[in-house]
């Protein structure tokens, strides 16, 4: 029985109506995965001010650079036809009919010739309309669907499910819960990454509120922390392995809750006992006292929460084994629901045609990763450029991309390398970015303002969003893209035939509501409302066990180590000491900024005086025997490559660290010294937050 139907309709209809806001909120910011929701005015078909409806927002800037956005001079508004060569900017304007004939005509010469698994589906930015894109790739017979979760947030789930189950998946406990004593907060610099969460953190630490803090930065919340474990980037599971240590040697672990809830408890004790403060202390760097000060407050100071990140602890060679080896402190601690963390969901159709993938040739990396791609259901994006350059098990002739970051790619000179022996590339964007240039055929793609969004699945609110004003130029929604290609790909029907609503509509069909429902609260109705209820009375975790997995069953079962070891990064002082004399410094890249989403948004200029250039972050103490101050133009090499960027002298930056900003486009950009061979066994996520380099003054 679906949630909706549980209750007469107008129970549901009083339930919604309590929660219902007194301003209409009929928008989206869509400048991050956010939404924040907005109040748009519009007059004589264009917009004229966008209001900002949720308070909690207010110190993000990117809210108010929306119509610098949609407006910007230089966003695309035809399709564009390339001209010259690859990677080159000369492109010619060319009608719709054409540009979709000349895709659809270029996808179908790979089918018949290497068969539909020969083409890859890779979507950026934004998320919203990748339930479509995923059905478009599986539609037309490829499992080859990726996205930029190939090395954002996807591990640090995949760790979560592995260890607790699938009903923990948003394991990051963020909100401030009455009662709280004490948290943990491991590699997020919430000011700038969860903007919305900073005034409660506040407000929680002057009631009192204990806050302990991992960062090799010293950020703004890590200036609040009582303690601040200055770790190395990448030693994150050591470190872990290390409060562990203290915790269970001490006794202060919850020997009722272990023995009652998890499996492989004997194992990880026999495992920290390697790991004692004084051993981390030289791997992490983080004094021996202060991990002892750490373990002891996080264990006693109860109730405790853990608030993690979505990618700082994930994205190395070591990645989800050091994730789950922080996130086990709450479950060896009793400070964990053995109802689960996470709130229920929506119960919605699923269009995405998934289900196909089991009788297509394997998918990209599927057979070097297979528990992620199996269980985060698509196909791991940085084995592309092995498969176009080995076309092993098959090779990759055609790309269909909607928002072609070739900065999100390690060594991306390689993969544009890569990218360019292909038959035929076509992307949709908003600009004629490095990747889009790439590109045979570019679309211009309708903004958030200007089309269709249906806001369901991971939301917390259900949400019918329709367009502020009409597409720029000759613009289009990425629906519209996709349904189009879907004709004259000869599955039209698969696409309800073009019409958004019906496949809205097929979407939320399980709650038991209507789009003319939605549309009498524009402000969205809150996702638990419509979810199952919450069996308060059962107990458990969704594991293979029904049990904390300290010890991974599904790890087990792939041949891999079930427990959290720590593996120390392939490329650091420690493991290649051979490397240390050239390249010194270990770099860890990707720290957040209100001014930027990713690549994104630099062009305009409101957010670009914000952070007019790319800085890296280098302590005194390194800067100093270099011959650096602030301001000086340097080049950062690795083993790979060599880029350029302003130095920013401070030490906010443990010494020994160099922090680098991600996916500035050019000659700064961090993803091109990053080794693309040396991935994560279990994630295949990037080592881009724990490699070594070298920097000097240009």
């Amino acid at each position: 029985m679906n949630s909706a139907s549980r209750y007469p309709k107008n129970a549901l209809q009083e339930r919604v109506t309590m929660k219902k806001m007194e301003e209409v909120k009929n928008g989206l910011c869509y400048m991050c995965t956010a939404s924040c929701p907005t109040k748009i005015h519009v007059s004589d078909g264009k917009i004229t001010k966008i209001e900002l409806t949720d308070a909690t927002a207010t110190s993000c800037p990117r809210w108010k650079a929306q119509l610098d956005f949609i407006y910007h001079p230089d966003r695309l508004q035809y399709p564009l036809k390339r001209t010259g060569e690859r990677g080159g900017n000369s492109f010619e304007r060319i009608s719709w009919d054409g540009a979709l004939e000349i895709i659809s005509g270029n996808l179908m010469e790979v089918k018949e010739q290497y068969g539909p698994e020969s083409v890859a589906f890779w979507i950026a930015y934004t998320k919203e309309p990748r339930p479509y894109f995923h059905r478009l790739a599986h539609a037309f017979g490829s499992p080859n669907y990726c996205t930029e979760s190939s090395n954002c947030f996807s591990a640090t789930w995949l760790a979560a499910r592995l260890t607790y189950g699938p009903d923990y998946s948003d394991f990051a406990t963020q909100d401030i819960e009455p009662g709280v004593k004490c948290k943990l907060i491991w590699g997020n610099a919430i000011q700038n990454s969860s903007p919305m969460l900073w005034r409660a953190h506040l407000e929680a630490k002057e009631k009192g509120l204990k806050l302990i803090v991992v960062d090799p930065r010293r950020t703004k919340i890590a200036e609040l922390a009582d303690v601040h474990l200055q770790a190395q980037p990448g030693t994150d599971g050591a470190l872990a392995l290390g409060m562990m240590n203290i915790i269970i040697s001490e006794n202060m672990h919850d020997s009722a809750f272990i023995e009652k809830w998890t499996v492989g408890f004997d194992g990880l004790k026999n495992l920290v006992q390697a790991y004692s403060p004084e051993r981390v202390e030289s791997i992490t760097k983080v004094p021996a006292a202060k991990i002892r000060e750490a373990a002891r407050l996080y264990a006693t100071q109860k109730p405790a929460r853990l608030h993690t990140s979505g990618n700082s602890t994930v994205q190395h060679t070591n990645g989800v084994q050091n994730h789950r080896a922080i996130i086990l402190l709450p479950a060896i601690t009793g400070n964990i629901d053995t109802h689960g963390l996470s709130k229920p969901s929506a119960k919605i159709n699923d269009i995405t045609l998934h289900e196909l993938v089991e009788r297509m040739p394997p998918g990209v990396g599927s057979m070097r990763f297979p528990i992620w791609t199996k269980l985060y259901r698509e196909m791991q994006a940085n084995a592309i450029a092995d498969q176009i350059d080995s076309a092993a098990p098959y090779p990759i002739k055609a790309l269909f991309s909607a928002g072609l970051d070739l900065q999100f790619f390690a060594n991306s000179d390689r993969m544009a390398k890569s990218l360019k022996n292909l038959d035929s590339i076509a992307v949709t964007e908003y600009f004629l970015t490095p990747g889009a240039r790439l590109a045979d055929i570019v679309l211009p793609i309708a903004s958030w303002v200007e089309r269709y969004i249906l806001t369901a699945a991971y939301s917390p609110v259900i949400k019918l969003i329709e367009p502020a004003i009409q597409p720029l130029g000759e613009s289009r929604s990425e629906w519209d893209i996709y349904a189009e290609l879907a004709r004259r790909l000869g599955f039209g029907e698969l696409f309800w035939d073009g019409d958004f609503k019906k496949c809205a509509q097929h979407i939320i069909e399980p709650l038991g509501v209507t789009l003319e429902y939605l549309r009498q609260y524009p402000e969205g109705v809150p996702n638990h409302l419509m979810a199952p209820l919450k069996d308060e009375t059962k107990e458990g975790f969704a594991t293979p066990s029904g049990k904390v997995e300290i010890a991974s069953s599904t790890l087990t079962k792939y041949g891999l180590e079930p427990l959290p070891i720590y593996r120390e990064p392939p490329e650091s002082p420690l493991s290649r000491p051979d490397l240390v004399a050239s390249y010194p410094l270990v770099m860890t890249t990707g720290a957040r900024t209100s001014a930027y989403t990713h690549s994104q948004f630099r062009n305009i200029p409101r957010l670009r005086r914000l952070m007019p250039d790319p800085l890296l972050e280098i302590n005194p103490a390194d800067a100093r025997p270099r011959g650096i101050k602030s301001g000086d133009t340097v080049v950062i090499t690795s083993p790979r490559n060599r880029i350029r960027m302003k130095a920013k002298v401070t030490d906010a930056i443990l010494a020994g660290v160099v922090s680098l900003p991600h996916h500035w486009p050019g000659e700064a950009n961090a993803n091109a010294l990053i080794d693309d061979r040396e991935l994560d066994p279990i994630s295949g996520f990037l080592p881009c937050k724990s490699q070594l380099c070298q920097v000097a003054r240009d």
